[in-house]
């Protein structure tokens, strides 16, 4: 008798998993690289990391920073709600240089100054990506404060101007980008921008794109791997003044957020009630797997399982024999 022999197919569908296994981890690995990079930065903000705390005493003929002030907006016309900001920063910095970058004045500079980047600027699906962007650049080419339209100054900014980069804390975890200062060519500028076009990702949900792609969040990722923190500050809650109103702050801050679209609350919801949903998760994980494992053994013919009062009425009428009904 002749041994038969292994089907062809059989003996390629592993190979043919593997293959498939090995494209879909090089197509995902943009996205499993963002995840375990998130994950590393929380665990590591969780630990309280020794970052150095930008002193309110202002620092004597303090070089390293430029005195100019950065803002941008879409054209000229700032909106009226912003004015007063917009004129504290102002008025209390008559030494400074007063730049506000409209978007084709910005668009300009990325084509003459970096030019690389360009596609991925262009390729943004979100406005908002394109004016986190942009801050990051002209800080790390010109250096300067970036303040955004909708937070006033109530002091002024030298203590801002001691550090290579500095930038403020805030909540739940890490550092924000409405704020910030940064020497022309800082190392953490320079990772800032070298490290948008690797992270420029579609996260499906509009809120979580934009901060985990060019937001707060990417900064905070960003931060938590930069080698040097010598090289960088942190502005205390008190002083930003946001989160905390019980210090003599920098700021003062204003309903901004414009971006912010309809899935900003549910984002801010789950970021509340976020024990609660992954609790209810969880006992309903739990239920539908002791439900599946009590049908599972439920199953006619399993090994094990109990017989009802029916079954074994039938076994002791007709023995082995398989029967489509059994009449008791």
């Amino acid at each position: 008798m002749l041994a038969s022999r292994p089907r062809c197919g059989a003996s390629r569908k592993p190979l043919t998993l593997l293959l498939a296994g090995l494209v879909l981890l090089w197509l995902c690995w943009a996205h499993l690289s963002a995840v375990t990079s998130v994950a590393y930065a929380y665990g590591w903000w969780a630990l309280g990391p020794a970052i150095p705390v930008m002193s309110m005493e202002a620092p004597k003929n303090a070089t390293l920073v430029p005195k100019i002030i950065h803002q941008t907006w879409k054209d000229k016309d700032i909106p009226e709600k912003w004015r007063a900001a917009q004129k504290s920063c102002i008025d209390l910095h008559p030494d400074f240089e007063y730049r506000l970058w409209t978007d084709e004045e910005s668009l300009r500079f990325i084509e003459l100054e970096f030019p690389w980047f360009l596609p991925t600027y262009l390729a943004y699906p979100y406005v908002i990506q394109r004016v986190d962007a942009i801050r990051y650049f002209i800080l790390y080419h010109h250096g300067g404060v970036y303040i955004d339209l909708d937070m006033g100054c109530r002091k002024r900014v030298d203590p801002l101007l001691a550090a290579p980069f500095t930038a403020p804390l805030t909540h739940p975890v890490g550092i924000s980008n409405d704020v910030m200062a940064a020497a022309p060519g800082a190392a953490f500028m320079h990772a800032a921008v070298h490290a948008l076009r690797g992270w420029n990702l579609w996260l499906v949900i509009k809120y979580v794109q934009v901060m985990f792609t060019t937001g707060p969040m990417f900064l905070t990722v960003l931060l938590s791997h930069f080698p040097d923190l010598a090289a960088v500050a942190v502005i205390s809650k008190a002083d930003y003044g946001k989160y905390d109103a019980s210090g003599d702050a920098l700021f003062y801050h204003l309903h901004g957020s414009s971006w912010h679209a309809g899935d900003a609350p549910l984002i801010f919801w789950m970021e509340r009630y976020g024990k609660v949903v992954l609790l209810v998760a969880v006992a309903a994980a739990a239920l539908i797997a002791a439900l599946a494992y009590r049908r599972q053994r439920s199953a006619p013919g399993r090994p094990g399982r109990r017989t009802t009062l029916m079954e074994r009425q039938c076994q002791s009428k007709y023995g082995d024999k398989q029967v489509a009904y059994c009449p008791v």
